[in-house]
């Protein structure tokens, strides 16, 4: 008895022990910086009358406990026991708590402080806290781009919509980042906008790889983005017409007896909505989950459309076929997508477009079921709601589907009857599941469908059972609530006999904060109401507690809210059934319910179908699920226990003996999923041949072996370029392979379209699939925010693209937040409209053939009158204005050639006018670009100007006739005078200009280290000007467009880096110790202009610490360039050269050491400089060092401050090498070096002679030379004779002769001028004076150090004029002269010992010469007949003429589809000479002929495989820039096709020039024409239009063969009057040659009959005269010629006058002797001998 009544005392005591009063603490499981963090405080069991005061607070546990923010006091009663409160982390008491020093994840506390817990509950301490999660996160961003894709080289506008917490504007500073495609950040920037939207631009590097880019925003002050965008950044141009490929089921179901119906529709529509006639070529394929694409053989089909539509059946039959090929059955395919790809070719103009369905499913239902909203757990004796989301195969919800449920329960019922429902119009179910008392385990079979269902399992278990019961929360109505509806929630206790508590308490969460909270006495069942406004959407958890003997007993639900509209309004209205007008105005009305900003912007549609799905425009679906991110809840609600539900819905809790343990992350942990793989085994033999490598790299390579070159070359030639040992032997073998399979296919393929086929198959499998679209007028625009206040209608006027525009606003308003309004569409449309194509540009005297191209919309034929307006410069039928009638039907199209020749070298707009004989009609006007004859030749002078010398203050420039010079050509001397005044170099023509000094080389910048000049001249300009305080003297967009510049290069140049943080010279290279270095030199001098990571910088210094030698060293694995640097006594000084440009980088490098994390590795930083510093010191002692080695070797040691012995050794050896020419001083090759650099004259003979211009490599050692000595002596005069001579090696435009000499020049002079600096005016007065055309004219320039536009002056000169000088003032100056004009011929170049070669031949005689060396044939053999380009082919099949085209660039207008354009193959070989050494990197510039584009998949092949032929390619307009690492010393050649846009008749030749990169001046230029007897030479115009392209052209008199008599002495009237000529001579033809555009015939003067300037003629002496080569005119070699006409501009080699022969020439045959015999042609003999007489003796009377 004793005992039983011990344990009743003991139970009764432990039961009061439970039923003491307790302090309960909620709040969201984490809290953000600087946002209001929402805490409930409730007393629980308190006895009546009971008070309790006390402070909340948020502490760091791991700092002191320092209080992280104020104090907020609550007073609670028994009848008051719950109050809600707010607390807050400022910035400041986050840093000063220590928050941001922990380096785990970060922890708050939140903490209860009363003396009522020490006092009444008898605790320890008077605290009592839960542990929180600190996150520095807060607001909500929302990123907007004016495009979803973008082209390498666009230009990206983006906005950043700013908000706080609560929706509302934010006026914070933000933080914006934009990471490329490699998730490098290439962008920083740091902003306030009062109006909380921040607009802004840059430009994306048009050397950037595809891929996504992302650009991030975040608060200043806080660590985390918070949100960001992504764009995609791929080559495209935009099509003319979309193809769509729509499934009739979106699933194909797919048992092991039963294969769905495979049925597909084809669409093709123009972007303006009108439906496209053409045909469709369909193929189909399977795809695995990897994406790895095999095609059906067998299945290709072609089909016409009618208006715009086709469609494709496939039987089972039909698919078993296929399959059997690739030893599949139907059952395989479970799991497996069907590929299907269609090709439209219009039939008006033959462009081509295509798509792809990727997401056709074989599955085994047609539905599938999701049951995650549907919660874990149940309550027994309470209804269960099942809730299950029904969807089809394809994704979207499905409506009205039977849903089965069989349900098991634990217990005495195991089995219920099954319940069947019909899913709502979103694809829902919601059934409620009666659960008996006592039952723990739930099973629920789920099935969706009648046939071939889908199926889902469920197993819910009840919590553990005590003696507290259970709480239910039921939903009378389960569907998802809209805002401003009310939810009513019925609370129930289950499992109590008798309840004692009296109330219960619930929450509302709602975006990581407590909404509401309340109570509600507990009746048999409790209702409460739930008002959902916008704070609760798109999501909210219900969470609800009573407490019954001590214990808490929780639940909750989610509840989705269906929100579909922001909280305020903004409505886009167009008048949306009306078809707009290019150049139309629209209105667009803003509608919105309070005032806002409102942000548009309009969007072609075309882009869509261009870019990736995935990146789409900002919408409120994007809006709710930021908002949604905020959301701490992780499931449908319910748990296991209270403190379980609590942080299930994000809710950190306590109350004293039970807590919520703290949240690990802000996201919810995902549930793994089963994933089955599937992987079919093909059994092809491609597939088999790469599955025998298991390497990534392996694979990669034999791939690329796999893959064909656009040129012949065997497999052992091309395995012999592979550079990894590793890499060659699977590149090799699968090489061999594909050609293997190729002479087998060969073999048995009868051609047509089974080869058609074939290569189709082939390019597939090796994924070569470039499709490339047209391009034409804006992308996008309408990019403004304007005020909106209710209502606003703004006039737009439409660009002339006809396409549908979509319009996209976003209003922002203070009092309702950001709202996304619905795109409203725009549709720009011509009933009738004509496209016109012009090429990039064409030569004067070409002939051009237009074919415009008339689309016919209406639903009447028309009957068209289509002209080409005159034009000045252009050659036209009738002049211009005469039209051709033309017919065009219904829903048709129609091209109209025209034929047009170019007389004038200049930009002509040219217009194409149609006009009907209603209102119809359009209009087109395009600029068409016509280049002059030949090349353009440049060249320089630099003269010094010195008044204070007496000898210099007068010099005469003189003038320039180059007997290469085109006859007509424009040609000017430019000169330009400059103060010596750094200003000039840095600012609006140098450094600063809006290209930079980089876009004055006239060089590419194509790889890594190219693409510094755009960053390092411009930060050593800005370095210059920042410390002399002279930003005020330039004009003031200078300091942006610096920054702008520097940005440029930087965003440029993360496109080289490798995750290691070396960089490559291409991006496919490995890492190159110079480079590296390099780059981090200059990005650690531009860490502030830049906002890069220190981090990175760091992880670049530890990859350079890793190339360092055991002797102190370092060598690059990967050389970017190989500069002879020979010099001394040794040879090589490369090693010693490299060693110290690393050492100046990373002792520049040191700067990005700031942070104490990185002390360590800055310790081994400056040990390796140590290191290096002593190989150089004793490399330097050893005096063998050339010119360029001693000169950086001299500067590192110093930058270093090394040991003083080596600093002096070094120094000194550098000072023997110096050479000496009157007030300068520079390094080039000393005299025992056996460098090949060929030493330029040393000085000028006197002081008023040009300065001699030296090759890059002495310029750059000559800026070492002058950085050492201004750190080792300053400004002193050593340094000023240095500076001097680097100044006169400058450029006329600023720049140097290549990349490094242009960046250390800038860099060591900018280094001289800060040292330099001074206020002192310094003035230069010059005078010129030269003889123009209109008399003698005289320029007076007076530059003024004070003024800033007069720093510089730059005038125009005829080139032949001779310029006199006159200088005086107190300061130095500098002349240039640019000497610009073009050539007939490429001479005066180094083609002795660097060579070049282009040839151009016909695709087909190519082919034929291709497989008689390949012994296979290429894929366009079947295609083309006949050598000629232009030449009639034998008729081929749409699918082989889809294959010859697929591979092309599209145009922007179309071309008859029967018509297959010319193609070419081009073949460029270079070499020199073996005693000709270079640099390294060679640069050969293709200029193709006129009318044609390179085939970008020909050029991708010599970059992109194992077998690189060519490092880079660049297209640049009619230039085709090819990288070659090296010139090797026997013929290299390569080979890419071109195909011809824009027939072209009379094609001039085109020039090529290859060139040493880094001494420009190495170069050989040459020449190249189109293949002999071929179209592109043969005449396209007729008529007046030939007869008006050679109206300027002489004719040939021919007045004896004509019998006619010279009565009115037409001859002298000729010679005297009208023209009256300056020259007469009786000439004999010696021989005939070709010049470029033109035919020079060489004679021997016979008599002279008249001279005005040529004074020296005689007889027996030579005249060139010239005649172009698109005239008739042809003088037989030994024949006689009576020449007359105007004096020549050019001379010969010989400084003789060259003649240009043109319609004021009189040329006639001198008769033999026989002839005028002949009594016929007596007479008229007489006459001519008399003319000749009378005219050598007496001239004009006149």
């Amino acid at each position: 008895m004793r005992l039983l009544w011990g344990l009743l005392w003991a139970f009764g005591l432990f039961a009061s022990s439970l039923q003491k009063p307790r302090l309960l603490l909620f709040s969201p499981s984490v809290v953000n910086l600087g946002v209001p963090l929402s805490v409930g405080v409730q007393l629980q069991d308190a006895r009546q009358g009971e008070v309790v005061t006390g402070f909340v607070f948020l502490r760091n546990p791991s700092h002191n406990n320092d209080r992280c923010s104020p104090k907020k006091a609550f007073t609670l009663t028994s009848q008051q026991d719950f109050v809600h409160l707010s607390l807050q982390v400022p910035q400041s008491d986050a840093k000063s708590c220590g928050l941001f020093g922990l380096r785990r994840s970060p922890e708050v506390q939140l903490v209860a402080q009363s003396p009522w817990l020490r006092d009444v509950l008898a605790k320890e301490t008077d605290t009592q806290g839960v542990n929180l999660l600190f996150a520095s996160r807060r607001g909500h961003f929302f990123v907007q781009t004016d495009q979803p894709v973008y082209n390498p080289g666009q230009r990206v506008q983006y906005r950043v919509f700013a908000l706080d917490q609560k929706m509302r504007p934010s006026k914070d500073s933000l933080l914006v980042t934009v990471e490329n495609s490699r998730g490098l950040r290439v962008r920083k920037k740091e902003v306030r906008d009062p109006s909380s939207i921040f607009q802004d631009s840059f430009l994306i590097p048009d050397i950037s790889e595809p891929g996504t880019w992302r650009i991030s925003a975040q608060f200043s002050d806080s660590l985390e983005a918070n949100s960001s965008t992504k764009f995609e950044v791929k080559k495209y141009v935009l099509p003319n017409f979309e193809v769509k490929i729509t499934p009739r089921k979106p699933y194909i179901l797919v048992t092991s007896n039963h294969l769905g119906e495979i049925q597909v529709d084809i669409e093709a529509r123009y972007i303006y909505g009108k439906p496209v006639q053409g045909v469709a070529y369909v193929r189909f394929g399977l795809l695995d989950e990897d994406g790895t694409k095999n095609f059906l053989r067998g299945l290709e089909t072609q089909l016409k459309l009618k208006d715009g539509k086709s469609h494709v059946s496939l039987s089972r039959v039909e698919l078993e076929g296929a399959l059997q090929k690739l030893r599949l059955s139907v059952p395989d395919l479970q799991g497996l997508r069907l590929y299907t790809s269609a090709a439209v070719i219009e039939s008006p103009g033959g462009e081509i477009e295509e798509a792809e369905l990727t997401s056709w499913h074989f599955v085994p239902s047609a539905f599938s079921l999701d049951l995650s909203n549907t919660k874990r757990h149940l309550v027994p004796g309470a209804p269960f709601l099942l809730q299950a989301l029904v969807r089809e195969a394809s994704g979207p919800p499905a409506p009205d589907v039977p849903v089965k449920v069989s349900v098991t329960l634990s217990g005495s019922v195991p089995k219920v009857p099954e319940i069947v429902q019909n899913t709502d119009r979103m694809g829902q179910v919601n059934m409620a599941i009666n659960i008996p008392w006592g039952t723990t385990r739930l099973q629920l079979l789920v099935s969706a469908g009648s046939l071939y269902p889908a199926v889902a399992r469920l197993e819910v278990r009840a919590p553990p059972s005590g003696s507290s019961g259970f709480l239910s929360i039921e939903r009378p109505d389960p569907r998802a609530p809209r805002v401003q509806e009310t939810v009513t929630l019925n609370l129930r206790s289950v499992g109590l006999s008798r309840a004692t508590f009296p109330y219960y308490y619930y929450m509302v969460l709602s975006r990581g904060e407590i909404v509401s909270v309340g109570r509600e006495r507990r009746q048999e069942l409790t209702s409460v109401s739930v008002f959902v406004d916008h704070h609760l959407a798109p999501a909210f958890y219900f969470v609800a507690f009573y407490y019954h003997k001590g214990q808490p007993v929780a639940n909750s639900l989610r509840v989705d809210v269906e929100a579909g509209a922001c909280e305020g309004k903004l409505e886009l209205r167009l008048d949306g059934t009306k078809d707009y007008r290019n150049g139309d105005s629209a209105k667009l009305q803003l509608l919105t319910d309070s005032e806002a900003l409102v942000a548009l912007g309009a969007v072609d549609t075309a882009l869509y179908a261009v870019g990736s799905r995935t990146h789409k425009p900002l919408d409120m679906a994007k809006v709710f699920e930021v908002m949604n991110s905020y959301n701490l809840g992780c499931g449908p609600g319910g748990g296991d226990s209270a403190p379980q539900v609590f942080r299930a819905v994000g809710l950190a809790f306590s109350d004293g003996d039970l807590w919520t343990p703290v949240r690990e992350t802000l996201s919810c942990p995902k549930e793994e999923k089963a994933r089955k793989k599937r992987s079919v085994d093909f059994q092809k033999a491609v597939s088999e041949k790469l599955g025998q490598f298991a390497s990534p790299e392996a694979k990669r390579c034999c791939q690329d072996g796999l893959t064909r070159l656009p040129m012949v070359r065997s497999c052992e030639q091309r395995a012999a370029r592979v550079l990894q040992p590793a890499c060659r032997e699977p590149f090799l073998s699968c090489c061999q392979f594909a050609e293997s399979l190729r002479k087998k296919s060969r073999a048995e393929s009868p051609g047509g379209l089974g080869r058609a086929m074939e290569v189709l198959q082939e390019e597939e499998l090796l994924e070569e699939d470039m499709i490339l679209v047209r391009s034409f007028f804006p992308e996008n625009w309408l990019w403004r925010v304007l005020r909106v206040d209710r209502s606003e209608t703004l006039t737009v006027w439409l660009p002339d693209s006809m396409t549908t525009w979509e319009i996209h606003g976003v209003s922002l308003s203070q009092s309702k937040g950001l709202c996304v309004a619905t795109p409203a569409r725009l549709r720009v449309f011509r009933e009738f409209h004509l496209h016109v194509r012009l090429p990039a540009s064409i030569r004067r005297f070409e002939q051009l053939e237009l074919r415009p191209v008339l689309y016919n919309y209406l639903e009447e034929n028309l009957t068209m009158s289509v002209h080409i307006a005159p034009v000045e410069g252009l050659c036209l039928a009738g002049g211009g204005g005469l039209a051709q009638q033309v017919h065009v039907p219904a829903g048709s199209a129609r091209p109209v050639p025209f034929f047009v020749v170019p007389t004038a070298a200049t930009a002509v707009s040219l217009k194409v006018v149609a006009r009907g004989t209603t209102l119809v009609g359009d209009a087109v006007s395009k600029v068409l670009q016509i280049e002059k004859e030949g090349a353009i030749h440049q060249e320089e002078l630099v003269y010094e100007l010195n008044p204070l010398d007496h000898r210099a203050r007068t010099l005469e420039i003189p003038g320039n006739s180059d007997p290469n010079m085109i006859p007509e050509g424009e040609s000017s001397s430019f000169v330009r005078v400059t103060a010596s005044n750094p200003l000039e170099t840095l600012g609006s023509e140098g450094a600063l200009s809006p290209g930079g000094i980089a876009s004055h080389l006239r060089l590419p910048t194509g790889c890594g280290e190219q693409t510094m000049t755009l960053l390092a001249p411009t930060l050593a300009a800005s370095r210059y000007l920042d410390r002399t305080e002279q930003w005020s003297k330039l004009p003031p967009e200078t300091k942006d467009r610096a920054v702008d510049l520097i940005q440029k290069g930087y965003m440029r140049i993360q496109e080289y880096r490798k995750s290691d943080g070396s960089y490559a010279a291409w991006l496919s290279r490995e890492s190159s110790t110079w480079l590296t270095a390099f780059v981090l030199k200059v990005l650690s001098l531009a860490q502030d202009q830049v906002g890069g990571s220190p981090e990175k910088l760091q992880e670049t210094a530890s990859w350079l610490l890793g190339m360092q030698q055991a002797d102190g060293s370092f060598h690059d694995p990967c050389p970017v360039i190989h500069r002879d640097m020979q010099g001394g006594l040794v040879g090589s000084d490369e090693t010693v050269a490299l060693t110290a440009f690393v050492v100046i980088a990373l002792q520049h490098g040191l700067n990005a050491f700031q942070d104490q994390s990185a002390e360590a590795l800055k310790q081994r930083v400056k040990a390796s400089i140590l290191k290096a510093d002593s190989y150089l010191g004793g490399k330097a002692s050893a005096g063998l060092l050339g010119a360029h080695a001693a000169a950086i070797t001299a500067y590192a040691l110093t930058l270093t401050k090394a040991p003083q012995d080596l600093q002096d050794v070094a120094h000194n050896n550098l000072m023997v090498m110096a050479q000496e020419i009157g007030d300068n001083r520079y390094w080039g090759s000393v005299t025992t070096s056996q460098s090949n650099v060929v030493s330029p004259t040393l000085a000028p003979l006197s002081p008023t002679d040009p300065m001699p211009q030296a090759p890059a490599l002495w310029i750059e050692t000559t800026a070492y030379g002058l950085l050492h000595l201004l750190l080792r002596e300053g400004k002193a005069e050593l340094a000023d004779q240095v500076a001097n001579w680097l100044m006169h090696q400058a450029s006329f435009h600023g720049g140097f002769r290549s990349t490094q000499d242009t960046v250390m020049a800038m860099d060591a002079l900018s280094a001289y001028w800060i040292a330099s600096h001074t206020t002192e005016n310094k003035e230069l007065n010059v005078t010129l004076s030269a003889m123009g055309r209109r008399g003698f004219k005289s320029h007076i320039l007076q530059l003024d150090s004070r003024q800033v536009q007069g720093l510089e002056e730059e005038l125009q000169f005829s080139l032949s004029s001779k310029i006199s000088v006159k200088v005086g003032g107190n300061s130095k100056g500098t002349l240039k002269v640019l000497r610009t004009y073009h050539v007939l011929d490429m001479t005066n170049t180094t083609c002795q010992d660097l060579r070049i070669e282009v040839t151009v031949m016909g695709y087909v005689e190519y082919t034929r010469q291709a497989n008689a060396d390949y012994e296979e044939d290429y894929e366009y053999d079947e295609f083309l007949a006949g050598d000629d380009p232009g030449a009639p082919l034998r008729p081929v099949m749409p699918l082989q003429l889809f294959e010859g085209r697929r591979n092309r660039r599209r145009r922007e207008a179309p071309k008859v589809a029967e018509e297959q354009e010319p193609r070419v193959q081009y073949t460029v070989c270079i070499w020199r000479e073996g005693k000709m050494r270079l640099s390294g990197m060679a640069i050969a510039d293709i200029t193709l002929l006129s009318g044609f584009s390179a085939l970008s998949a020909d050029l991708e092949k010599l970059t992109s495989l194992s077998d690189r032929y060519v490092s880079h390619f660049e297209t640049q307009g009619p230039h085709v820039l090819l990288y070659f690492d090296s010139v090797p010393t026997s013929r290299e050649c390569v080979g890419f096709g071109a195909m011809q846009e824009v027939a072209v008749g009379l094609v001039q030749p085109a020039s090529a020039v290859v060139y040493d990169y880094y001494s420009p001046e190495r170069r050989c230029s040459v020449f190249y024409g189109a293949p002999e007897k071929s179209k592109l030479l043969s005449t396209l115009c007729s008529g007046d239009v030939c007869q008006c392209a050679e109206g300027k052209c002489p004719r040939q008199r021919r007045a004896l063969e004509r019998g006619l008599q010279d009565e009115d002495r037409y001859r002298m009237k000729f010679a005297c009057y009208h023209p009256r000529v300056e020259y007469g001579f009786q000439v004999r033809v010696l021989r005939e040659d070709s010049r470029a555009a033109f035919r020079l015939f060489e004679t021997k003067i016979i008599q002279v009959l008249h001279f005005t300037k040529d004074a020296k003629a005689a007889a027996d002496q030579t005249r060139n005269f010239l005649v172009r080569d698109s005239c008739r005119l042809h003088l037989e070699p030994g024949r006689e010629y009576l020449i007359m006409g105007l004096d020549g501009i050019t001379s010969d080699l010989k400084g003789d006058p060259q003649y240009l022969l043109d319609s004021k020439s009189w040329i006639e045959e001198m008769p033999s002797e026989r002839l005028c015999r002949s009594t016929r042609q007596r007479a008229a003999c007489a006459q001519l001998n008399d003319f000749i007489q009378e005219y050598s003796t007496l001239g004009c009377q006149v």
